[in-house]
């Protein structure tokens, strides 16, 4: 007969999963403040190790560069990209609280040349509605905007150095978070996946935003365009934003354009000029760079960028793709949550079973296997490839 202290009280693991997810999003939302500048500078620094390895293939007078050298160079790219990002937007600030009341009068210019076309009714509407806008307090709003976003670059930049000059030893401590030797190549394994799947979309993105936005201060300074370098660099930051960013780039500077110039040729220009550039960019160039674009869903794209956007607003909107990929590796190395990884893959196919299959006796994998995984295109061998390197840096660690 079983006694009082025998009987044992379980949950469903549905119920569990809602409760740790609320915990999850809760301490999402209360700790952003001090957990948005740790996850902008997680980025950085895998963004600054990608351009290590591009700057290790650079040959100077027939020798690579020194690893040391590609280091300070990345490192010294980043930061100041950051600082010059900075300067922009502090002196963007001052000019946009200038011309607030100015765009506000042209919009009520507007309208008042479109009562003949929409009608009085429409247009009371539209004039009630800017009557309600109270400059002011929208000046006061982008300026305290403007000094949080400061005090984030700053505070970024300062992990971002001190996180760099320790690199070296976070590589050799995170293995050693491991209670055995197993668990530690394990680990090594599913860092440098979560490395090389962020490194690869950040890298290329980097890039192809950087052009989007060179491109687009080009325009934008060639018509004369009002605060052109801080829309370029909204433009190189919504490249980062998946599916709606294009968007944004287009839309945002297309409407500032409108709003200045009595004529459309300059709202034209930017529309169809820019606009046809930043979709050859997206389209012919970062395809040819990707080489292997991410195995994600589009659907859970969007999921993923409505969650984070709302948990973080537009920092969460950057940050969603590679979340998104450091959640669909950690949970395809965890049994209770693979399903999530599933859902998150483009094609349920995971680059952890290839990997597993892969390192079977071959009369185990002589059934039909499609090479996929983390990435569309990774080929059977170079996921053996990818194995035997990672045992020959375990070997050389016990040696």
């Amino acid at each position: 007969m079983n006694t009082g202290s025998d009987v044992r009280f379980s949950h469903p693991v549905w119920f569990l999963t809602m409760i740790a997810f609320a915990i999850l999003v809760a301490a999402l939302w209360f700790g952003r403040g001090f957990l948005i500048p740790l996850a902008i500078t997680g980025l950085l620094f895998i963004l600054s190790s990608a351009m290590v390895d591009r700057f290790k293939q650079v040959r100077l007078f027939g020798q690579t560069i020194p690893g040391w050298l590609a280091h300070v160079l990345s490192t010294t790219t980043v930061i100041g990209a950051i600082v010059l990002f900075g300067l922009v937007v502090s002196t963007s600030a001052e000019e946009i609280q200038t011309a607030l009341p100015e765009y506000q009068e042209r919009v009520a210019e507007i309208t008042a040349k479109l009562e003949q076309v929409l009608g009085p009714q429409l247009v009371e509407t539209v004039q009630r509605f800017l009557s309600d806008i109270d400059v002011g307090a929208m000046a006061a709003t982008l300026a305290s905007a403007f000094a949080e976003f400061l005090s984030t670059t700053v505070l970024v930049v300062l992990y971002l150095t001190f996180l760099m000059s320790e690199r070296l030893a976070w590589i050799d401590k995170l293995p050693r978070l491991a209670e055995t030797e197993e668990n530690a190549e394990r680990l090594r394994k599913v860092t440098k996946r979560i490395s090389n799947g962020v490194k690869q979309y950040m890298w290329v993105n980097a890039v192809t935003s950087a052009m989007s936005g060179a491109v687009a201060f080009l325009i934008f300074s060639w018509i004369q365009l009002d605060f052109a370098p801080l829309l370029a660099l909204i433009v190189f930051a919504a490249g980062f934003i998946p599916n709606i960013g294009a968007f944004i780039g287009i839309a945002l500077p297309s409407s500032v354009a409108l709003l200045q110039f009595d004529e459309f040729t300059p709202f034209l220009i930017v529309l169809f000029g820019y606009g046809l550039a930043d979709q050859f960019i997206a389209n012919v160039i970062q395809p040819s760079m990707q080489g292997r674009s991410l195995n994600l869903s589009p659907f859970m794209v969007m999921i993923s960028l409505t969650f984070w956007a709302t948990i973080w607003g537009g920092i969460g909107a950057f940050l969603a793709i590679p979340m998104m990929v450091v959640t669909m590796v950690i949970c395809a190395e965890i049994p209770a949550a693979r399903w999530i990884a599933v859902l998150l893959s483009g094609d349920g196919l995971l680059q952890q079973d290839e990997a597993r299959e892969a390192a079977k006796p071959a009369d185990e994998t002589r059934k039909d296997a499609q090479p996929s995984g983390l990435f569309y295109g990774v080929s059977k061998t170079e996921l053996e490839d990818e194995i035997k390197e990672l045992r020959a840096d375990f070997e050389n660690r016990d040696q």
